[in-house]
């Protein structure tokens, strides 16, 4: 280099751009004798660094935290729930959100190219892109659920409050509390009470209780879902789901048709407006009659469940469904992010504020169930459900015995609905930036064609659960894709990190990026914590788990095997693309292996901090 280069080259070395001599990264600065800032096409940014954290907020605040959350900690003990989860958030859910976050805007890389810090693992990021790609295609199944219940609340007498509806059975009654025995019409149906608990038609105040379904159960099973026998019965298409996924589905591409260029705009709306549906709701709750018997059932604790190894396996899964570490957001998001923004404030804040939420949905959902069992004379305990059936059986019957029912039905599903956009934006966006990231200067219309194409596959994939067995799909899916993957994706991750390619290297790239170092005891949780307690929790997750079941149904042997490959298929690119990385490379086996697990040179910072050697054709 000549003398002004030198002088240039000192001159980013002291403005942060290039990596001081002394800087340990995947490749020395000082050792690239002729390097400068390479010209590709500028990464797209967030408009503004808000609207990456009301990103990041919209997609951790998801239906985990509104009827799966609640339901574990009733489940487990009440508020003695709240132990384990809040000592895995200290330990795995801070740290490896940090860490991801951390990684995205650094690199500015999708999932997939991210992994030039380690390339034996480049298949962690297919992996992450297939875990999100089967969120995608049952999530949106959630979402046309809902925009189907949100439409029909609107409808006056709501109809999952009637008996007298086309696809109601002689078994149906409606849910009531009545001072004495009586015998009553109501929407053109006979009913008669028993005593304080309930009231059923009177056709079938004879036959035995357990056959006994109420308005709302069979409006979700013979009405939205036309359910079938079993997973061996698909049946016919249900055509109103078809056109709830199309609108589903359409609400989506227009949203991240421009990336975060679109998404940005709409999170201002997606993301704080659950919020205050939330508030308006809990409002509501807390002062419905029988509210405090169920926040007493959601806060009192039983410390005798402490013991119980399970409830810790529960807790830290469901950090992997509200917290979201594993899944590639993370890094798709923080990979959009200015190169020294303040990363770490905004993990800060964003895990205070989702666990917060998921703590005041737990008050919300339990107020109303304790007006349920006032309202029904049942334990609160014989009411709870869980996933759908909490927020499109239980809660749809409690909302109905409010006054103006429609507007509390409209706010729930309004709420639900912004919540799953939210996440959907974030995990499609996951699996289109890992695309667009394989293709050279890929321009904005090739982006549009990709987001158009990937949507529509993932539509006719998503037709599954269109059919009569869909819901057994649903179950079979929901229970095993994520179970294996997610713990495997993060326990490597923290091994990449803490050991292969050094903690201490890692910090020295956050304090280039971030002005100064956080604190040290991140290096020994990423070292030793995260994979010590991730490990274990795995083994005892494959040496407890259960088949799935749905309701009485319980599913065949040969289900149990396809639920299997849902849960190894997705983290099988780790393995292969380990191999492929290794073959593709030249020379002795063993250099093969040891140069895999090496940062090479595509691992370096992003945007204008990023480095590249030049060849000497380029005059430097």
């Amino acid at each position: 280099m000549d003398v002004q280069q030198e002088k240039d080259f000192e001159t980013d070395v002291q403005n942060g751009l290039l990596a001081p001599e002394n800087h340990e990264n995947g490749i020395k600065a000082m050792d690239i004798t002729s390097a400068k800032i390479i010209g590709k096409p500028e990464r797209v940014h967030w408009g503004r660094s808000f609207e990456f954290l009301l990103s990041l907020i919209g997609y951790g605040v998801g239906l985990g935290h509104i009827w799966r959350f609640p339901y574990l900690c009733a489940k487990n003990g009440g508020a003695v729930f709240l132990i384990p989860y809040l000592i895995f958030m200290v330990l795995i859910g801070f740290p490896l959100t940090f860490m991801e976050l951390a990684l995205g805007q650094y690199s500015g890389k999708s999932a997939y190219d991210l992994w030039d810090i380690c390339p034996a693992f480049r298949g962690l990021g297919v992996a992450m892109s297939s875990v999100a790609g089967m969120c995608c295609l049952y999530y949106n199944t959630i979402l046309s659920w809902i925009l189907y219940y949100f439409v029909h609340s609107f409808m006056s007498p709501l109809p999952w409050t009637t008996c007298d509806n086309w696809w109601n059975t002689e078994n149906c009654f409606v849910r009531n509390k009545l001072q004495e025995n009586s015998t009553i019409v109501s929407n053109n149906t006979h009913y008669v009470s028993y005593g304080n608990e309930t009231m059923v038609p009177l056709s079938t105040a004879d036959k035995n209780i357990s056959e006994r379904v109420t308005a709302t159960e069979e409006f979700w099973n013979n009405n939205l879902l036309v359910i079938s026998s079993g997973l061996s019965d698909f049946g016919t298409m249900q055509w109103h789901l078809v056109l709830a996924l199309v609108a589903a589905w359409v609400i989506i591409f227009l949203c991240i048709v421009k990336g975060v260029k679109s998404v940005g705009k709409v999170v201002y709306v997606t993301a704080t407006f659950p919020y205050v549906l939330i508030v308006v709701l809990f409002v509501r709750a807390v002062t419905l009659p029988g509210a405090m018997k169920g926040i007493e059932f959601y806060l009192i604790p039983d410390f005798s469940k402490l013991a119980d190894l399970q409830m810790w396996t529960e807790a830290l899964l469901q950090l992997f469904f509200s917290v979201g570490m594993g899944w590639g957001g993370f890094i798709t998001m923080a990979s959009y992010n200015k190169f020294n923004n303040n990363i770490l404030r905004d993990t800060v804040i964003y895990c205070f504020i989702g666990e917060g939420t998921s703590i005041l949905a737990g008050f919300v959902v339990f107020s109303v169930l304790g007006f349920m069992s006032y309202e029904t004379g049942l334990e609160i305990v014989d009411i709870i459900r869980t996933g759908p059936g909490l927020a499109f059986i239980a809660y749809p019957e409690a909302l109905s015995q409010l006054p103006l029912p429609q507007l509390w039905a409209v706010l729930f599903f309004l709420m639900l609905l912004l919540v799953a956009l939210d996440t959907m934006f974030v995990n499609v966006e996951v699996v289109i930036t890992t695309i667009v990231d394989l293709i050279p200067n890929a321009t904005d219309k090739i982006r549009m064609i990709i987001t158009a194409v990937t949507c529509f596959v993932m539509f006719l994939i998503t037709l599954i659960y269109a059919t009569q067995a869909g819901i057994y799909v649903f179950q079979l899916v929901d229970w095993y894709f994520a179970a294996i993957t997610l713990h495997i994706i993060t326990i490597l991750e923290s091994i990449t990190i803490g050991w292969i390619y050094g903690a201490d290297r890692y910090f020295g790239d956050l304090e280039m990026m971030l002005g100064k170092s956080p604190t040290v005891l991140l290096k020994y949780i990423w070292r030793f914590v995260n994979p010590i307690i991730l490990s274990i929790i795995l083994v005892f997750t494959l040496a407890t788990y259960k088949p799935p079941s749905y309701d009485e149904y319980h599913y065949p042997a040969y289900a149990i095997g396809i639920g299997w490959f849902f849960a190894i298929a997705s983290a099988l690119p780790i393995p292969i693309w380990l191999v492929k990385e290794v073959f593709s490379r030249k020379g002795p086996l063993r250099e093969r292996i040891k140069e895999s697990f090496q940062p090479n040179e595509k691992w370096v910072p992003a945007n204008e901090y990023e480095l590249t050697a030049q060849s000497e054709e380029s005059g430097i």
